[in-house]
């Protein structure tokens, strides 16, 4: 232990577009409803030096730190992984053939899948750089400028599957936030309109551009914007990053707690959880709306999308929609997080 599709491996996301069941399509953009591909949806890219001989590594789960981690054959028989910035999980024996997954100690949501190749006992140290992966199915394509002076809606659909023979309970999925959070206890937008967002905190962990999630204080949605700069203390917002995702425009507050987040929804498909080999719904091109979801943009568990339970085999179409604003600004890196919980043996 841990074998593959247990714990965090239990539930595993794929690109649909297939015209089968596990059928090959392997291009996230095409990634438009129908059936699952064998293709899994990831979040990290993978770098190894110093590979130890007869290990591969597929997969490395989304909560893995950027950097640096290592993969330690510390017998001949067992490896133990630690991500960048954690400490040593527990050892696992892996034997020829078999593929496991390796935890960082404390955080099950980091960890690689590893299979082995031969009998030759395993030695050495390989150092596994993880970084973002770009232009994946969760951050869909470039946006081209024209796209950005229009403004630019797009969509893409995936299936998550329960590859756990025991199944998995309380499956939950929200969007996740790419700084600290602060509050707006300086200045706050007008009812509408182009205005400014001042914090006494920092937005030094923020992205220099992107989508704001205003909550007031009894923790209701208040608004999501764009906003196309910031300096450490001030959103620039223009009057186009008003009412974004859904939201309507509405007088910002004192007490009001703001996010970073990406520019995105989610929504669970309107089939539902169903049995394996199902297809979802098929959109015609990524500007094509799904029917029939309703869209999400809650960033806690509690506010999130609530799918619930799911057997072994299993599954679920999850839909993502991408918003541009018109006039969004350049930016070399738009970071999309989307966050999980569940329970599984």
């Amino acid at each position: 232990m841990p074998d593959e599709k247990t714990r965090a491996d239990s539930l595993r996301e794929y690109f649909t577009g297939a015209g089968s069941d596990g059928g090959a399509q392997t291009d996230p953009d095409a990634s438009l409803g129908n059936y699952r591909s064998s293709t899994e949806a990831v979040s990290m890219a993978i770098s190894v030096a110093d590979a130890i001989a007869n290990v591969t590594i597929a997969f490395a789960g989304g909560e893995n730190t950027e950097g640096a981690g290592t993969l330690d054959a510390d017998t001949v028989n067992t490896l133990r992984w630690k991500c960048y910035g954690g400490s040593y999980g527990a050892s696992v024996t892996i034997a020829n053939g078999e593929t496991k997954i390796v935890e960082t100690s404390g955080q099950p949501g980091q960890y690689v899948r590893v299979t082995r190749t031969s009998a030759t006992d395993l030695t050495g140290t390989a150092t596994i750089t993880l970084t973002k992966s770009i232009n994946n199915v969760f951050a869909f394509d470039d946006v081209s400028s024209a796209e950005a002076a229009a403004g630019d809606t797009e969509y893409r659909g995936t299936i998550v599957k329960c590859e756990n023979t025991s199944g998995i309970t309380t499956f939950k999925r929200w969007v996740g936030t790419l700084g600290t959070q602060r509050v707006s206890d300086t200045t706050q937008l007008a009812a509408s309109g182009a205005g400014t967002i001042v914090t006494t905190g920092s937005f030094a962990d923020w992205p220099a551009s992107g989508w704001c999630h205003i909550k007031s204080d009894a923790s209701t949605t208040r608004e999501i914007i764009y906003y196309t700069s910031r300096t450490a203390t001030v959103l620039t917002v223009p009057a186009d990053g008003r009412a974004r995702l859904g939201t309507s425009a509405g007088a910002g507050a004192a007490g009001d707690t703001i996010d970073a987040v990406p520019g995105i929804a989610i929504a669970i498909d309107d089939d539902g959880v169903t049995s394996g080999g199902a297809a979802i719904q098929t959109i015609a091109n990524e500007g094509a709306a799904p029917t029939g979801v309703s869209w999400d943009t809650g960033i806690t568990a509690a506010t999130g999308l609530s799918i619930g339970d799911m057997n072994s085999a299993e599954q679920v179409g999850i839909w993502y929609k991408r918003e541009i604003p018109v006039g969004a600004v350049s930016t070399a890196d738009a970071s999309v997080k989307v966050e999980d919980s569940f329970d599984a043996v």
